[in-house]
């Protein structure tokens, strides 16, 4: 799932991978940070230096705003893609 969020616990469900490393500083705003450039890379979006300044502060805030921001990049990349079913279904 990647959103629509109707929720924060719907977001928190897909960052539990990331609170597993909470007891570890810093791990958890690191995966945050990978998962968002992973993104962001999957889709093809290139990333400048002001972009992985803003990515690096939401990192910081909680894994769930920044899943928020993954759901939505994955979604706007899929309607995006041409469909790879022809007219018939």
């Amino acid at each position: 799932m990647s959103g629509p969020y109707e929720a924060e616990y719907e977001a928190t469900a897909e960052v539990r991978d990331v609170y597993a490393g909470y007891h570890k500083r810093g791990v958890m705003r690191a995966k945050t940070l990978d998962r968002l450039l992973r993104t962001c890379s999957e889709y093809g979006l290139e990333v400048g230096s002001y972009d992985r300044e803003v990515l690096r502060w939401i990192a910081g805030q909680k894994p769930e705003a920044a899943q928020v921001i993954v759901g939505l990049v994955q979604r706007c990349g899929t309607a995006s893609r041409p469909s790879t079913m022809d007219e018939t279904g």
